[in-house]
C-alpha cells in the first residue's frame, strides 16, 4: 500500500490534549509539518455530559494558550471577544464557565484546524517499520487507512473504569458515564429505576439530572463512603495543577508517588463541589418532607455481583462495615466510576492498548509499565545498527507519572503542549523554568 507522506508530527485524537498541541505547535514555530486523526465525526468534549447547569470547574484563563501565550488568539477571552459576549459572560459573574460554553470555545478553536484533522478514523493498531532509510511509526485504522509519523503523540484520553462486577453486562442498561446521554436518551420512552455507582462529581451530576427526567421513577446512589464528600479545593492542594509540581513529582520513586497520589486524592476524586452538594441535599431535604423514595442513598455499600431478574438488573450490596448483604433491582446502572491509570492495581492497565503492537520496543519498568520521561515520551530501543527510533509521547494519559495534573485536568493542558513541542523540537524540556525553582523548592520541604 503506498503511502501519501511521512508526518514529522501524527497525533491519534484531537480532543483538548492535542488540540492544545496544534496550538502549541503553530504558535511556538514547530518547522516540521502535523497531521491528526480523531475516531469522531467532528470535534467533540464531552459531548456525553454536557449536562444543564453542570461547569468545567476549571479557571477559564487556564485554557488551551493563555499560560504560555497570553496574546495568543486561541484563548478563552478572544472566544468571548470574537462572538461580542465578553461583557455577558463578564456581567454572570460565574466562577467557573458552563461546560456547555467551554464546549463551544474547544469546537471555535478546532475549526481553524479543521484542514490538518482526518475525522471519522479511528487508530487501532501502531507498528514500527522501516520507511526508505528511517524508522517510522505507522497507524492503521479501522477504515483500512495508514498514517505514517516520525513522531506519534497520543492524545486519545484514558480507558473507561468499569467494576470487574459489571464487565460481562454492560450493555444499554448497564453503562459507562461516559455514554451517559445517549444511552439514557434510548430509554426515554420507559419507566426506570436507575441506580448511580460512584461518589464522584459526575455521580452527583448523574443523578441530580436522572431527578429532572420525568420518565425516572427512582434514583439510587450507591457509594463506599458516607455520601457525597466535598472537594478539597485549597490553593495549597491544588498546587498538584501547576507545572512546578510535575517537576516535583516526576522523579520521585514509584512507591513515593503511590503513596502521594493516594494521600491526594480528595482534590480530584471522589469528591464535588459544594454548589451540587449542596442542590442535591435540598432536593433529598425535599423528598424526605413530602414522604418519597424517589431518591435512595445507600452510603458505606459497594456492588458484590449483578444478576439478570426478570428484565431488571438485581444488584448484590454488601455493607463495607458490618458485611451485611442485601439484593436490589433497578431498571439501569450508571457507573460513574472513572478512568483507569498505567499501573498493576486490579483497576489499572499496563499500558494504552494502542501501544500493543510496539510493546516490545519500548522501555518498561520491573512490572512492566512503560516509563514515561519528563518531556511525555517513552523511551524506544533503538535496533542494532538501525535508524534512529521514532518517538512516542503520551499526552493527557500520565497521572501515574506525572502527576494528577495529567488527570484528564484542563488547567495544564497549554504548559503540557509546551513541553512536547519543545521536545520535538529538540530543545531541553528543563530550559526556560528558573522561575519554577522556588516553588519546587518549597515544595519539597512542605511534602
Amino acid at each position: 500500500m503506498a503511502y501519501q507522506r511521512v508526518h514529522s508530527v501524527l497525533g491519534v485524537g484531537f480532543g483538548p490534549a492535542n488540540l492544545s498541541l496544534a496550538v502549541a505547535l503553530e504558535e511556538l514555530g514547530y518547522a516540521g509539518g502535523a497531521a491528526f486523526i480523531e475516531r469522531a465525526s467532528g470535534f467533540q468534549w464531552q459531548d456525553e455530559q454536557l449536562l444543564p447547569g453542570a461547569d468545567i470547574q476549571n479557571n477559564p484563563f487556564r485554557d488551551l494558550a493563555m499560560q504560555r501565550n497570553p496574546d495568543s488568539p486561541y484563548t478563552f477571552v478572544k472566544y468571548l471577544a470574537k462572538r461580542q459576549d465578553l461583557v455577558g459572560y463578564l456581567h454572570l459573574n460565574a466562577k467557573f464557565p458552563l461546560r456547555r460554553e467551554y464546549a463551544g470555545y474547544l469546537g471555535w478553536v478546532a475549526d481553524s484546524f479543521r484542514s490538518c484533522v482526518d475525522y471519522g478514523q479511528s487508530a487501532v493498531r501502531l507498528s514500527l517499520i522501516e520507511y526508505g532509510e528511517d524508522e517510522v511509526v505507522r497507524v492503521e485504522t479501522a477504515s483500512g487507512r495508514r498514517y505514517l509519523g516520525r513522531s506519534v503523540v497520543l492524545g486519545t484520553g484514558r480507558s473507561p473504569r468499569v467494576p470487574a462486577e459489571f464487565r460481562t453486562h454492560v450493555g444499554p442498561t448497564v453503562f459507562h458515564a461516559s455514554n451517559y446521554l445517549s444511552s439514557i436518551g434510548r430509554l426515554a420512552d420507559r419507566r426506570i429505576r436507575v441506580a448511580v455507582v460512584g461518589a464522584s462529581q459526575s455521580a452527583i451530576e448523574l443523578v441530580l439530572d436522572l431527578l429532572d427526567r420525568p420518565n425516572v421513577e427512582q434514583v439510587l446512589s450507591i457509594q463506599r463512603g458516607i455520601g457525597f464528600r466535598l472537594k478539597d479545593t485549597s490553593p495549597y492542594s491544588r498546587q498538584v495543577f501547576l507545572p512546578e509540581f510535575v517537576d516535583y513529582f516526576h522523579p520521585l520513586p514509584k512507591e513515593v508517588k503511590t503513596r502521594l497520589r493516594a494521600q491526594l486524592r480528595s482534590i480530584n476524586y471522589s469528591a464535588c463541589d459544594q454548589d451540587v452538594i449542596d442542590r442535591l441535599a435540598g432536593v433529598q431535604r425535599e423528598y424526605e418532607l413530602t414522604g418519597s423514595d424517589r431518591l435512595r442513598m445507600l452510603p458505606f455499600s459497594e456492588v458484590t455481583a449483578v444478576d439478570p431478574h426478570t428484565g431488571t438488573n438485581r444488584l448484590h450490596v454488601r455493607d463495607v462495615n458490618y458485611m451485611t448483604e442485601s439484593t436490589v433491582d433497578v431498571d439501569v446502572v450508571v457507573l460513574a466510576t472513572g478512568f483507569r491509570d498505567f499501573g498493576t492495581g486490579p483497576d489499572d492497565e499496563l499500558h494504552h492498548p494502542l501501544l500493543n503492537g510496539v510493546l516490545d520496543r519500548l522501555e518498561r519498568d520491573e512490572t512492566g509499565v512503560p516509563v514515561v520521561a519528563r518531556d511525555y515520551s517513552i523511551p524506544v530501543r533503538r535496533l542494532p545498527y538501525g535508524p534512529p527510533p521514532p518517538r512516542i509521547y503520551l499526552n493527557g494519559l500520565c497521572e501515574a507519572s506525572h502527576g494528577m495534573g495529567d488527570a484528564g485536568a484542563l488547567a495544564m493542558l497549554s504548559v503540557r503542549a509546551s513541553d512536547i513541542v519543545e521536545s520535538l523540537s529538540g530543545q531541553a524540556v528543563e530550559a526556560g523554568r528558573a522561575d519554577r525553582v522556588a516553588l519546587k523548592t518549597a515544595l519539597k520541604a512542605a511534602l
